[in-house]
């Protein structure tokens, strides 16, 4: 993999500008106008240009043009650049957080210590990883300990819904600043903080799952396709998954993962997805049925066959599950099947469907119970009336009480 080439907006000498950000304006100081600028960065403020909307500030959070195609294997780095930073851009819109660290913030870690981290994993092993090392990391790598005080705070919205507003908005800001800083390490990725950066992808994946649909402006299938995007991201760290398999993190990386599809057995039906074969053979059926590019028929076919072997994995995963599972077949799609969603196209409505099946079984985690009916739910919303017999399996199969997993 090549490392990630980050476009960042050049350091400017001071003029008299008005197109300084939001909180140097507020403070009354000179602004350099990056993103983020130097002295947010300095004080750890989420540094929005929202507000005024220069035509410089425009210019600055406009989606760049021109990425390069990326493979499953190698996500395009100008492509991560533009997820992450609409990630970052999407969470501190729409408030103002001018302030630091606070004296609120050991009430989060201390809730991560004794509750979240814990909730993370039914294996000893990776719950010790969630507890313990993944916060002994973070002493050296500040965004590390934005994103475990951004967890923490997300999943007392759950424990204390009553305080909901009070909680999510703590999440949101410790969130908005993790990345910033996140964005900038990511630039150059390196054996000595591949840890950290494994660590805060792991989260951001789990955070984006929690985020109540019913509640946010991002409706599910946008949150989905941010899922999709954003699980990708972490195949930016591929070239350093020995450093972390040969770290204390190891544990997060189950060899239920890392099965080969040569290793999973052939011809075995589905016992956890039942009816999964019958479905993928109607949804093949209707796949050719269609009228395709030879292209567009490939990446469904991709799709079709990584979420078959997705399932096998689940399927024959150790017990107690890992949670991880889920996010197979989002990081095993290819980039045009994203884009096939971002579109609605109906036969990528269809897997999303099928993939509230894989969300269900893991739906006893605070952070993935409310995502399935609301996936669930917009597939239906959405499909047109030719493709909706399509959908009977996964509504059914959730309808059901999971086993135990």
């Amino acid at each position: 993999m090549t490392p990630l080439v980050w476009l960042m907006s050049s350091r400017r000498s001071h003029t008299k500008s008005r197109n300084g950000c939001d909180q140097c304006k507020r403070r009354r100081v000179k602004c350099d106008e990056a993103d983020p600028c130097t002295n947010c960065t300095r004080r750890h403020l989420v540094c929005v240009y929202n507000l005024h909307c220069s035509p410089s500030a425009q210019a600055r959070n406009k989606t760049k043009e021109g990425a390069p195609f990326a493979t499953p294997s190698e996500p395009a780095p100008s492509d991560l650049d533009d997820t992450l930073s609409t990630f970052q851009d999407r969470i501190r819109s729409g408030f103002f957080l001018p302030r630091e660290w606070d004296g609120q913030d050991f009430e989060l870690m201390h809730h991560y210590s004794i509750a979240t981290g814990h909730t993370m994993s039914q294996k000893d092993a990776v719950r010790n990883v969630w507890v313990a090392e993944i916060p002994r990391i973070a002493y050296s790598y500040e965004f590390l300990m934005h994103g475990i005080l951004s967890l923490a705070a997300m999943h007392l919205t759950v424990v204390k819904p009553e305080r909901y507003s009070h909680y999510h908005t703590r999440s949101t800001f410790h969130m908005a600043l993790g990345l910033q800083s996140f964005r900038k390490i990511l630039q150059s990725p390196t054996a000595e903080n591949s840890c950290a950066l494994f660590s805060f992808s792991s989260i951001i994946m789990v955070w984006i799952c929690a985020v109540p649909a019913e509640v946010e402006s991002v409706r599910p299938l946008d949150n989905a396709y941010e899922l999709f995007k954003l699980c990708r991201g972490i195949l930016a760290l591929k070239d350093f998954l020995g450093v972390v398999r040969n770290s204390p993190l190891n544990p997060l990386l189950s060899p239920d993962y890392m099965l080969e599809a040569h290793e999973i057995p052939k011809g075995m039906g589905f016992r956890l997805f039942a009816g999964l074969g019958d479905q993928l053979c109607r949804l093949r059926s209707k796949l050719a049925s269609e009228t395709l590019s030879e292209s567009t028929r490939y990446v469904y076919n991709q799709a079709i066959y990584q979420f078959e072997q997705s399932c096998r994995l689940i399927e024959h995963a150790e017990t107690p599950m890992e949670c991880g599972m889920i996010f197979c077949w989002p990081i095993s799609v290819l980039e045009d099947f994203l884009g096939l969603i971002e579109g609605r196209d109906p036969l990528a409505i269809v897997l999303l469907g099928y993939y509230s099946t894989q969300l269900h079984l893991f739906r006893h985690f605070w952070f993935v119970e409310k995502r399935v009916d609301a996936l669930l739910h917009a597939t239906l919303a959405t499909i047109p009336s030719e493709y909706a017999g399509l959908l009977d399996w996964p509504r059914r199969f959730c309808s059901h009480r999971t086993p135990d997993i």
